[in-house]
Formats: structure tokens, C-alpha cells, sequence
């Protein structure tokens, strides 16, 4: 009822062409908290059972960057067993970043985290700048506040992970479309080719963008469709990506190393078995509603929609907004079907970043919509407290993930990454043992285990959970192998086999009750002459 009782005889004041509105001082305040908040945060652990592995390895890569000679295009990591460990992953902006940081101030994990909240700011930014050439400015305003307070801002804005500095990427490609679309200079269109092919670089995920710059066109300025310019631009934003993927397939089949970006090793697409299950739609709408609306802005997005699609006619202030929003929501539900085996799981949080400003534009929309029907209903101070109060139920849950992140979730990783240094020399390889599987219901899955490799900076090999034979044991001592560890103690069942193979060729130096770390010496193999 509230959006049906807006005002009519009142039109908000109209989107700016030229960008030029003040961000407003309430709005500057709340960013500068959120900012101010997540450099707390940056200093914290590396945390969140769904994102320390992540971050775990994507700090390797900076570390070894450091060390190894800040070889851009080799990234390694430290489960590639005796070898160098190249690995196909996305092209490694972010961690190359923070490594040429380590080369000034030393490695800290912190200096990678505040890269990330550098790129958050800079998605913050543009985000802005598409805001308001898209929105009244108090509704563009409200969608700031929205974008900051989400708390998607709060886990991956200083998170050691590339998700903020794809972010980035990804807005500025919707900010340059967004100008050619108004302005018609071939050099938005150029800057928009150019940071969708960043951000492809980044994560090959984002591509999906494509689907979305195609469905904005078609509403908002069909005749450009004939135009050849616009399909070069979308092959040239297409060839750097194309490379670094055949650069990465090209390091998995000559070291085997992956996380199953192009050319196997893991997959991350769904299936019409997965898209069957409730669990699939549970999933996301749960990742949707807890990290990137804050729970409250559900309800507020629900009457932003409303608001958006009341005003979806060209002529009207707003036009120009809906067929980007529409581009959005159907390019992102492809997207969640294509990627359904993460994005529907806890260890795909991270997948639904690109939600982030779709959602913030419908849930500043929403409280724009109300603060339009509350304003001339309440005197200005009660209007700011109110204002106030919203704020801050909408990032409850963001300061749900502040508290939560800074509280250690290494746990047993944590302990046995403790033991090992204590134990083993820098030099000394390792198998880690993890309960996760090669293969999960016929597909490949990464399973290895980076968490205690980073934190003991050890390097070496990891053993799934369905490859914990003692032949392939005895096979890693043999190529140097001089530790086993075990961060679970399901991993060696009393009298299995692998238990009866390290009560013979091994001896244990560290053991925790708690939480069931063990750590192995390998004895050395006999040779025979």
C-alpha cells in the first residue's frame, strides 16, 4: 500500500547526464563508516570456513610472487607437490598487487586485504557515478547507502580473495556502457570494452555481463544493435581473457596443477539433477537474502522494484534504470543455473557478488520510495532518526560479519599448521591429508587442502579423502615427502590400512585430542642396491 500512496503531484527531480550531484554528506558518512570499519576488519585473521581456503590461496600466490621473482604470469601455489606448483587460476591481479606491496613493507596478509578494499572503493565509486546518471539523486543516494551497508561490502571488501577487484571491473564496464548510452562517444563504448575484458581477466565468471549490456541495449537504445563497432568492441573485450585461459590450460597440462577454471580438475556447472532439488533454490536464496540484502532489504527491494517498474517508461525519470535492472536479474539467474554446484553452496558465497549492485539499486529505490511517502509525514528530526534507524537494520547483518570475521576459523588447520612449523624444516615437503574428495558424485572437485600449506608456508602434495592409501603415501615419500598430516582423525581409522602403514614407516611427532591433528615423520624409504 505505501508505493500505491506515493506522491504524484511531486516527480522526483530527474537523473543527472553529467554525474555532477554531491554524494551528500549522509551518505559520504555512512561510506566513510563502512570504510573506516573494514580497514578494523583487515587486520583481523583470515576467517570464514567458506573463504579461508580461498584466501588462503590466493595469499600463497602473493607470497610466492615475492619470493619467486613477481613473475606475473606464473602464479604457484603450494600444494604442486616436488615442483614449482604453477597453477591455472584467473589472471592474479589482486595477489601481484599485494606482492609488489610486500616488496616495500614486508609480508603482512593485511596489505592484500587492504588492496581489496581499494578495489571495493573503486566498485564504490562507480557505482555512484551510475547511480545517480540513472536515478534521482535522493534515490541514487539511498542506493549508495544500500551498496555500502550490504553485507557482501563487509566479507569481500577486505577479503584476501579477488571477488571486490572483479567488482570493480565490473561496475566501471556498466558505468562506460552507461555513458555511451547517454553521450553516444565511441570512447565509452572502448573504455566499456576495456574493463569488461579486465574483469574477465579477473574472474572469467563476470562474462556474464555480456548477457546484460545485450538486454540493456535492446530496451533502452535498440537502433545501436546494427551498429559494427559495438560487436567489434565485444570481441576485442574477449581476446586478452581467451589468452590468459590458454595460457592457464596450457600450466595444468604441463604441471598439473588447477582450481578448474577451463581445463578440468573441478567443475562448478549444474545439472538438471541439481536444478530439480529445493536445496539448489534454498541455497541461493539464502546467499541472496542473509549476505548480499541484510535480511532487511528484502522487503525494501520487493518496493523498490515496484517503484522502478511504476516509472519504466522511457519518458519518466527512471526509464533508463529498469532495462539495466532487467538485464541483471535474467543474466544473474542464467548465470546461478550455470554455476549451480557453488552457487547454491556455503563455499560459493563469493559467486553472488555480482548481485551487489542490482540489489542496491532496487533497495535505495525502496527506501527512496519510502523516505518520499515518510517525509512530509514526519518533522525533519523524527524524518533523520528514522532515517538513522533504517540504516542501521539494514547493516545489522554486516555487523554480524565484522564480529564474526574477527574470530579465527583455522581451527584444526590452525593447529596443525602450528605443529608442522614446530616439527619441519622450510625446505621440507609435506603431504596434507583433507577430508574433502577428488571426485563428489561424479565430478571433479578441487580438494586440496592450501590452509595449513599457507599458514606453515610448507610446500608439497595433497591427499583426498578417497585417496588415502598408503601406496600413494609411500609413493610421496618417495619424491621427498617427509611429513604426513592429518587434520582430522578420520583420515587414519585405528587399525585401517593407512594406520598400520604409518605405525611401520613412520613415526608420530604431534598429536591433538581437541580437535584431532596428527603429524607424522616419514621415516625414510629402504633403498636396495
Amino acid at each position: 500500500m505505501l508505493s500505491a500512496q506515493l506522491p504524484r503531484t511531486r516527480p522526483p527531480a530527474p537523473p543527472s547526464t553529467t554525474g555532477r550531484e554531491p554524494i551528500g554528506r549522509a551518505a559520504l558518512s555512512v561510506v566513510a563508516v563502512v570504510t573506516l570499519l573494514s580497514v578494523v576488519r583487515a587486520f583481523g585473521p583470515l576467517t570464514y570456513p567458506g573463504d579461508i581456503w580461498r584466501q588462503s590461496d590466493t595469499a600463497t600466490i602473493a607470497r610466492n610472487f615475492a619470493t619467486g621473482g613477481m613473475q606475473l604470469f606464473y602464479p604457484q601455489i603450494n600444494w604442486g607437490g616436488a615442483g614449482p606448483g604453477y597453477v591455472e587460476t584467473e589472471f592474479p591481479l589482486m595477489p601481484w598487487l599485494s606482492a609488489a606491496l610486500y616488496e616495500v613493507f614486508g609480508e603482512h596478509a593485511w596489505l592484500g586485504r587492504l588492496v581489496s578494499l581499494v578495489f571495493m572503493l573503486v566498485a564504490t565509486a562507480a557505482f555512484w557515478g551510475l547511480a545517480r546518471r540513472l536515478l534521482p539523486v535522493r534515490v541514487a543516494r539511498w542506493a549508495l547507502v544500500a551498496f555500502a551497508v550490504s553485507p557482501a561490502f563487509m566479507r569481500y571488501g577486505t577479503a584476501f580473495m579477488p571477488e571486490a577487484t572483479v567488482l570493480a571491473c565490473y561496475l566501471l564496464a556498466l558505468l562506460a556502457f552507461c555513458r555511451w548510452l547517454q553521450e553516444d562517444r565511441r570512447i565509452w563504448l572502448v573504455a566499456a570494452a576495456a574493463a569488461t575484458s579486465a574483469a574477465a581477466l579477473v574472474k572469467p565468471t563476470s562474462l556474464h555481463i555480456g548477457v546484460v549490456l545485450g538486454i540493456w541495449l535492446a530496451l533502452a537504445a535498440p537502433s545501436r544493435l546494427r551498429r559494427p563497432s559495438l560487436y567489434l568492441a565485444g570481441v576485442a573485450a574477449l581476446v586478452a581473457p581467451a589468452l590468459w585461459l590458454w595460457h592457464g590450460a596450457r600450466l595444468h597440462a604441463e604441471y598439473g596443477n588447477t582450481f578448474g577454471v577451463l581445463s578440468g580438475g573441478d567443475s562448478k556447472w549444474g545439472s538438471l539433477a541439481l536444478w530439480f532439488s529445493p536445496a539448489f533454490y534454498l541455497g541461493n536464496l539464502k546467499t541472496e537474502t542473509i549476505f548480499v540484502y541484510g535480511l532487511v532489504g528484502v522487503p525494501l527491494a520487493v518496493l523498490g522494484v515496484v517503484w522502478l517498474w511504476r516509472r519504466r517508461s522511457a519518458g519518466t525519470p527512471t526509464g533508463s534504470v529498469f532495462p539495466l535492472v532487467v538485464g541483471g536479474v535474467v543474466a544473474l539467474v542464467v548465470y546461478y543455473f550455470a554455476v549451480g554446484r557453488y552457487s547454491s553452496s556455503d563455499l560459493g558465497i563469493q559467486y553472488h557478488i555480482y548481485s551487489l549492485p542490482y540489489a542496491a539499486i532496487c533497495t535505495g529505490a525502496g527506501l527512496g520510495a519510502a523516505a518520499e511517502w515518510l517525509r512530509p509525514r514526519l518533522s525533519a528530526t523524527v524524518f533523520a532518526v528514522v532515517s538513522g534507524l533504517a540504516v542501521v537494520a539494514l547493516g545489522a547483518q554486516s555487523v554480524n560479519v565484522l564480529a564474526e570475521s574477527l574470530r579465527s576459523s583455522a581451527g584444526a588447520f590452525g593447529t596443525c599448521a602450528d605443529a608442522l612449523t614446530q616439527v619441519s624444516a622450510p625446505g621440507q615437503l609435506v603431504v596434507v591429508g583433507t577430508t574433502s574428495r577428488s571426485v563428489e558424485n561424479g565430478v571433479p572437485n578441487n580438494y586440496q587442502e592450501p590452509v595449513i600449506f599457507y599458514l606453515a608456508d610448507r610446500k608439497g602434495w595433497s591427499l583426498a579423502a578417497d585417496q588415502q592409501d598408503p601406496a600413494l603415501l609411500a609413493q610421496y615419500r618417495q619424491e621427498g615427502a617427509r611429513f604426513y598430516v592429518a587434520p582430522d582423525s578420520d583420515l587414519v581409522p585405528a587399525g585401517g590400512a593407512l594406520s598400520q602403514w604409518l605405525g611401520a614407516n613412520a613415526t608420530q611427532v604431534r598429536s591433538s585430542g581437541s580437535d584431532g591433528c596428527a603429524v607424522w615423520a616419514l621415516d625414510h624409504p629402504v633403498t636396495t642396491s
